[in-house]
């Protein structure tokens, strides 16, 4: 009789192990559209995560042509001038392409709504299900800096993902020399990994990115500590 090759017996194994896992995330994907997360309060704010739509459009357009100097130098490149790549025909391809990757598991689009109106955009990418893993990035409107907006949809997004979705882990690429991204990554419960050199093409040229990272382990300690901190 022949014998069973040890590595097979043991990727079969892991599988079976994993599937619930596995169909508990992906069962919650196929629902990522019509998504809408929160409300939560910070500092007189009502901050909500939802999923984004076409009407969104010139309050998009408004806030990422006045905001072009923060966010253009870690964005992601193209021969394109940032006034061509926000026409509302590009709004229309990124919110049609982002249903597709939503459709398919592999994202989850949100925008951030402060009292009512758009702010921002936070999505979930790379979407893993098989290792509970995910990408995170995010913009947000520049003049709502510092009133704890950015940590507060990071709260939403962490807990939607670890409760909800059942994924194990998060992680957030920043790129070497944007500090304000990492010091909200920090105080969010992130931890930096280390640092990936030419991780990404942004503002123009090839960055290194530090890799900041934070698990559901990680994120039940968070919330401890933030319920004990509230309970002061």
């Amino acid at each position: 009789m022949k014998r069973p090759n040890p590595f097979v017996v043991l990727s079969t194994a892991v599988r079976l192990y994993s599937r619930p896992l596995r169909h508990r995330v992906r069962g919650h994907l196929r629902n990522n559209l019509g998504v809408r997360i929160g409300p939560i309060t910070v500092a007189g704010h009502c901050v909500v995560l939802r999923s984004p739509q076409l009407s969104d459009w010139s309050r998009w357009h408004e806030l990422r042509i006045r905001d072009q100097e923060f966010i253009e130098p870690f964005w992601v490149s193209s021969p394109h001038s940032w006034a061509e790549r926000h026409t509302e025909r590009a709004w229309v391809e990124e919110y049609l392409h982002a249903r597709r990757e939503a459709r398919a598991g592999r994202a989850l689009p949100l925008v951030i709504e402060v009292d009512g109106a758009l702010a921002g955009q936070f999505n979930l990418e790379r979407i893993d299900a098989w290792a509970g893993s995910a990408e995170g990035g995010v913009w947000i409107d520049s003049t709502l800096t510092g009133e704890g907006v950015a940590l507060a949809a990071g709260y939403l997004l962490a807990e939607y993902a670890f409760v909800v979705l059942g994924l194990h882990r998060l992680t957030a690429p920043v790129c070497v020399g944007n500090a304000s991204a990492a010091r909200s990554a920090e105080q969010g419960g992130m931890h930096r990994e280390g640092t990936m050199v030419g991780y990404l093409d942004v503002g123009g040229r090839r960055k290194d990115h530090h890799l900041w990272a934070i698990t559901a382990e990680m994120w039940a300690a968070q919330k401890e500590r933030i319920s004990d901190h509230a309970a002061r």
